[in-house]
């Protein structure tokens, strides 16, 4: 029984020390492998060992959790706890399937819209912004990074966290948006 102690003892410094080198959460772009698999987020290539995904391919957009560590050479990486391949939804998709992807990361391409579309009245605030593909509309919320005038018909990427409104409106808490 002592033993038992000993090694639960043991196994909570060993995940301490593993979280106090920096606990990492981030999404990103697949961008190849060399040893480590190679993610591009907001202009930085991060290096994650571990835990490949079967058929994960080159611009493949990924969600990944782990822990940072630094190799025998020096080199910064992430040891991934978790990996997951985020899937392009249609917009009708994520309308239909609310209840189980609330809360959950998505992502989906579409026409920019600004200000103008069929998705009701903004959910949260005056500058919320409509993205349109050939099955429906949906709000992003928060200040567009696009001219909502100008740049209306752009094709545009968002990856965000789903949510509902107070008023039962459905939106998109954005992660990463670009323009394609």
């Amino acid at each position: 029984m002592r033993i038992v102690g000993i090694l639960l003892v043991f196994a909570m410094l060993l995940s301490n020390l593993a979280f106090a080198n920096g606990s990492i959460n981030l999404i990103g772009k697949f961008i190849g492998e060399r040893g480590y698999l190679m993610i591009l987020s907001k202009d930085k290539t991060f290096l994650v060992k571990d835990r490949v995904l079967e058929g994960l391919k080159v611009g493949d957009y990924v969600e990944i959790k782990g822990v940072e560590r630094v190799d025998k050479d020096g080199n910064r990486y992430i040891w991934a706890l978790q990996v997951k391949k985020i899937i392009p939804r249609t917009i009708e998709d994520i309308l239909k399937d609310i209840k189980s992807l609330l809360g959950k990361k998505v992502l989906i391409t579409g026409e920019f819209r600004g200000w103008e579309g069929s998705a009701g009245p903004p959910p949260v605030t005056r500058s919320d912004w409509v993205v349109k593909d050939e099955t429906g509309y949906i709000y992003v919320l928060g200040a567009t990074p696009l001219n909502p005038v100008e740049d209306k018909g752009k094709k545009v990427l968002v990856i965000g966290t789903l949510k509902v409104s107070k008023d039962d409106i459905p939106y998109i808490e954005p992660i990463i948006i670009e323009e394609m």
